[in-house]
């Protein structure tokens, strides 16, 4: 009996070693136990900038396959014209190569060792050779191709074609034109971050020269219809710091003194004047920023019994109750559309009934979380001391596009204290609110003394 089981096993054994031969799959194995490859392979793009200094990029060459732990070598070298050529040619392009002038290549020669699963070949690019070498609307390239395997090559990943473009590098701010910086309370210091940006690692000492420029705020004031005015000198402190090593920012730190600012909005209007690498220019798109300080009065907090409107839609959103009860999909106050309520005047209002009179006000106020349909665009604010008799204290034009986005008013001024206020919008994206169309808002702030 035992012999019979004997046989069974040894004919089952000899029949799995006559299929494994037959399928190759031993061989397979065999031949692919290294397989090796460029793991950034193909066209690849690099942007060299100018900067008086090479631009290094790094090929990667991977090992791979069943036996990660072998020794293994291989070539990676510049392909001669006819390898280019024959290239072109098999797969329908024209790529023209870059003359050696343009770039030096190190560590061609790959290595593995037994613990080694990727190399480098680093390639340094000259972008000055090579913008004197780009000579027309061709594609120019350094191409690359892996030959001399010790073991298996990935035919599909064995060609890279490094495509240069140079650039010069520019330095701007991080958020160029108006940008608002938000202050609260009448004591002690108040601190915000500003970046310039760069489009690469820093590897220089590199500085920009950072000053204030009157006229880049009359400039702005004319082309935005505005009358912001200068911060006053004593006010702030500015300090800008290099750009960081190996990082693409520098910091702008403005400090500024809350008891020497003034109520409302002034302006710090900042201009890059210089660099400390000539190489390196100023993008004058982004070379000016206008920082809004907004001293804001004192939040008065909101609530449902010192509000009313003429024209709040029941059954979309949460009325009234939506101006404070965040922001959110459906937390919103809406006015009556289809022409419910008209007037002439005031169009759709809401009356603030406030806590205590006061000479200054301003307000913060979010589109509907959804979309700007119904955002306002044109609002008039008053103030009374009765809620009979109202006077115009300012005029707001809006262009809100965004759901859930957010505007910040001016402060608006009244010779006497008031007690109440309207918010009397006109117009709106959804159209004229005199003549039947309607507005909307998500959340709304308001502040005053």
């Amino acid at each position: 009996m035992k012999r019979n089981i004997l046989f069974v096993a040894l004919a089952a054994s000899l029949m799995f070693s006559a299929t494994s031969c037959d399928d190759g799959r031993d061989e397979f194995l065999s031949d692919f136990s290294t397989i090796m490859y460029l793991r950034n392979s193909g066209e690849l793009p690099v942007t060299v900038y100018k900067t008086g200094d090479d631009t290094e990029y790094n090929l990667i060459v991977n090992k791979a396959g069943s036996q990660l732990g072998a020794e293994a070598s291989v070539d990676v070298e510049v392909m001669s014209d006819a390898a280019l050529l024959a290239y072109n040619t098999e797969n329908g392009v024209n790529y023209k190569a870059l003359p050696k002038e343009c770039y030096t290549v190190e560590g061609g020669q790959v290595t593995f060792t037994s613990s080694d699963l990727y190399k480098y070949v680093k390639v340094s690019l000259k972008p000055e050779v090579i913008e004197d070498n780009l000579k027309d609307d061709a594609t120019y390239v350094i191409p690359f191709e892996m030959i001399n395997g010790s073991d298996s090559i990935n035919a599909e990943k064995k060609t890279a074609f490094i495509i240069p473009t140079v650039s010069v590098p520019y330095i701007g701010f991080e958020n160029e034109g108006f940008v608002q910086f938000d202050v609260r309370g009448n004591e002690g210091e108040e601190t915000a971050v500003f970046n310039l940006v760069m489009p690469l690692a820093n590897k220089w000492e590199l500085i920009a020269n950072v000053e204030v420029d009157e006229k880049a705020l009359n400039d702005y004031n004319e082309a935005n219809s505005k009358d912001y005015e200068m911060i006053d000198a004593g006010a702030y402190t500015m300090e800008v710091s290099p750009f960081e090593k190996d990082g693409t920012f520098a910091k702008i730190t403005i400090k500024v003194d809350k008891v020497k600012l003034d109520m409302g909005m002034q302006a710090l209007p900042l201009r890059i004047t210089s660099t400390s690498n000539e190489n390196f220019k100023i993008n004058e798109a982004k070379s000016v920023c206008i920082i809004g300080v907004n001293k804001m009065l004192p939040l008065i907090e909101l609530s449902e019994n010192m509000l009313s409107s003429n024209a709040t839609h029941q059954g979309d959103g949460t009325g009234l109750a939506g101006l404070f009860d965040g922001r959110g999909d459906g937390k919103h106050w809406h006015s009556n559309y289809n022409g419910a309520v008209i007037d002439a005047t005031y169009g759709h209002y809401i009356d603030f009934d406030l806590p205590n009179p006061i000479t200054k006000f301003a307000y913060i106020f979010w589109t509907r979380f959804q979309n700007a349909n119904g955002a306002p665009k044109v609002t008039k604010i008053y103030g009374s001391t009765d809620k009979q008799n109202w006077n115009l204290i300012g005029t707001v034009n809006n262009n809100l596009t965004g759901g859930d986005q957010e505007y910040h008013s001016d402060v608006f001024t009244s010779e006497e204290p008031i007690s109440y206020i309207r918010f009397s919008v006109i117009q709106s994206n959804a159209g004229d609110v005199t003549t039947g169309s309607f507005w909307n808002c998500g959340e709304m702030q308001i502040m005053g003394e």
